[in-house]
């Protein structure tokens, strides 16, 4: 796993975290407020870990896992209006959350915003999220298309987020894998920056060394311009 500021940003507001042995991934894009953002992801994978820490592990059963990641969801959005309303500096800021558990044969995604998971299995990557976005709404309506949306301002634009409602609203999903898949979690500073067709050419080298992967597909954001932060985290089966 890695996270990178970019070639525009001056600070980094995403943050990333994983457990390998306990079965988990997180990483949250923050935003807003008085270094606000950077200040809501840190919280929201620090929830994420004092909370998963204990709750589940690769034995977890499917109906546990779900279940933890929904509550550690919860806890972190909790935490991050908590701290917005004990500072007044850090009004107002938020942050995305893509959070993965799995087992050797059973993946389950927790999401709320824009920061997306993949599967690439066989040669083909498979996106297992959907935007919370004003652009995904409209593309979901049928009254722009997905190339459209792809060139469209205010892409930005969330519809839902962590640290604005106490009772947030994450989609909860989950899948098979198989012996061969990769996990991908990334930030949209990623998927803004490196077309589909690009990423699936940087995962189909995959091997042993996944971090030497996720160095190369943050140079690929890096060269194509960096305009915001990017942050990968890999997980082989």
């Amino acid at each position: 796993m890695a996270s990178d500021v970019g070639r525009v940003r001056t600070r980094n507001e995403d943050k990333v975290d994983s457990d390998a042995e306990a079965g988990w991934a997180v990483v949250a894009d923050g935003m807003g407020g008085h270094r606000g953002g950077d200040v809501a992801s840190a919280i929201v994978v620090r929830e994420v870990r004092r909370f998963l820490h204990a709750a589940i592990d690769r034995d977890s059963t499917d109906a546990r896992r779900a279940s933890a990641i929904a509550d550690a969801i919860g806890a972190a959005n909790r935490a991050v209006i908590q701290a917005a309303g004990e500072d007044p500096r850090l009004q107002g800021m938020g942050s995305t959350v893509v959070l993965a558990g799995f087992s050797d044969s059973v993946l389950t995604i927790g999401h709320v915003g824009d920061s997306r998971a993949y599967i690439f299995r066989y040669g083909e990557l498979h996106c297992l999220t959907v935007d919370h976005s004003l652009l995904q709404e409209l593309v979901d309506g049928g009254m722009i298309s997905a190339a459209e949306a792809r060139r469209a301002p205010g892409r930005g634009v969330l519809t839902r987020s962590l640290g604005v409602d106490p009772k947030v609203d994450a989609d909860i999903g989950s899948c098979a894998v198989e012996h061969g898949d990769l996990l991908m979690l990334c930030s949209d500073g990623l998927t803004e920056m490196v077309p589909e067709s690009e990423l699936c050419d940087e995962l189909s080298r995959a091997g042993d060394d996944l971090a030497e992967v996720t160095a190369r597909l943050i140079a690929c954001a890096n060269r194509n311009g960096g305009r915001d932060n990017v942050s990968v985290v890999l997980v082989a089966f």
